[in-house]
């Protein structure tokens, strides 16, 4: 297991509107790791888990990858979907043998959000 970039603020085929932290120490490819992360949907918008900017931890260890998230609000329905969501897409990558998604209490707001999510946003009329 070599040491693979450490607190690198976010892949290279990533897009992201805040610093995404963590050090990865795998061989499982983190960015196959973010393009999952890419697929995950907020089940109340069309928009990615990481195009609102709500992925603000990415990191490894041997199989294990943990993906530290914020939320929109505290009282999001549907917070519980999207870990599901995570860990199913996540888990799937190679190499990934399991998947934890923290909570992390940290605000949240539009500026957070990607140029492709404030379209997509403008589009169901939310901003």
């Amino acid at each position: 297991m070599s040491a693979l970039a450490p607190a690198e603020p976010v892949p290279s085929s990533g897009r992201t509107a805040v610093t995404v932290r963590g050090e990865w120490r795998s061989t499982v490819d983190r960015d196959a790791v973010w393009a999952a992360l890419c697929t995950v949907e907020d089940p109340e918008l069309p928009v990615t888990v990481t195009d609102l900017g709500l992925v603000r931890v990415l990191a490894a260890e041997g199989g294990e990858v943990t993906v530290g998230m914020t939320w929109t609000s505290l009282a999001c329905p549907c917070t519980e979907m999207m870990r599901d969501d995570i860990r199913d897409r996540v888990g799937a990558v190679p190499g990934v043998e399991s998947v934890v998604v923290d909570d992390r209490l940290e605000p949240w707001s539009r500026d957070d959000v990607t140029p492709e999510g404030r379209e997509l946003l403008r589009a169901v009329a939310v901003i």
